[in-house]
């Protein structure tokens, strides 16, 4: 069985971007996503789709640390009123659409497909957030539709040098400005590849850290509980209480 999780705020937005000087900007935007995700569904033979929406709240990562996502442009107006419609027609298209209140809609993406691919499904999330590349394994990739192309295991090591699971440590180190992410100050992405291939992991990393050369010993002693904080923000939870079962996703496409 094959399961494709739509990441759907990822897609929507990014396509009434593209739309919104359009009169039918929310029209343009239903439509076209409708279609991305049918030819996702069909080009990877999906058996279950699953749309995963976001609520606007304070989740725990907002608690832990306030200038989470600091920066970010608002979602434009329009389509924040017009999202409950567009959610509304992909129902009624025969799409599975999922949120969960007090929960970020990665995680939510994330425990689906983490406990799917375990339960040895094959797992295709539609994003283009980098964020899910953490996830990848052998029952599962993450598909850029906007670029064409997948993140599998061998394009995630070709891209970062670096395995899946070593993706959270990477990022604990050099930040993430997308989600404003901290880091460690003066570790960039070659310091943080070199440490990450010599230690393995974050721990061992900050572990052994007066082997490392003076400035980036520094660096670590000083920064150290940022790079816990930012890891801590980077990983994505996969134990969300979904409360559904694999049976509501099947793929129930309109009239067929």
């Amino acid at each position: 069985m094959q399961l494709l999780i739509v990441d759907a705020m990822n897609l929507i937005r990014r396509i009434y971007a593209a739309a919104e000087e359009s009169e039918l900007a929310l029209e343009a935007t239903r439509s076209h996503c409708l279609s991305v995700i049918s030819r996702n569904a069909e080009q990877c033979r999906a058996t279950h789709v699953a749309v995963v929406f976001e609520q606007k709240c304070v989740t725990w990562r907002h608690e832990i640390w306030p200038d989470y996502k600091l920066g970010r442009p608002p979602m434009p107006v329009t389509l924040e009123q017009g999202l409950e419609d567009i959610r509304r027609h992909f129902q009624q298209a025969g799409l599975y659409c999922l949120e969960l209140a007090g929960w970020e809609g990665d995680d939510v993406v994330a425990t689906l497909a983490a406990r799917a691919a375990f339960a040895g499904l094959t797992v295709t999330i539609l994003s283009t957030d980098k964020g899910f590349c953490q996830l990848v394994n052998s029952r599962l990739t993450v598909r850029n539709h906007f670029d064409r192309y997948s993140w599998d295991e061998l394009m995630v090591e070709q891209k970062f040098g670096l395995l899946p699971q070593q993706l959270a440590d990477f990022w604990a180190l050099t930040g993430d400005s997308t989600n404003h992410l901290p880091g460690v100050a003066g570790i960039g992405p070659k310091t943080a590849g070199q440490l990450l291939d010599q230690y393995r992991t974050l721990d061992i990393v900050l572990a052994r850290h007066e082997e490392c050369d003076t400035r980036v010993r520094n660096a670590l002693q000083q920064h150290w509980t940022q790079a816990l904080l930012t890891r801590a923000l980077a990983t994505l939870r996969t134990d969300v209480p979904l409360g559904l079962n694999l049976h509501e996703l099947r793929w129930q496409v309109a009239g067929r």
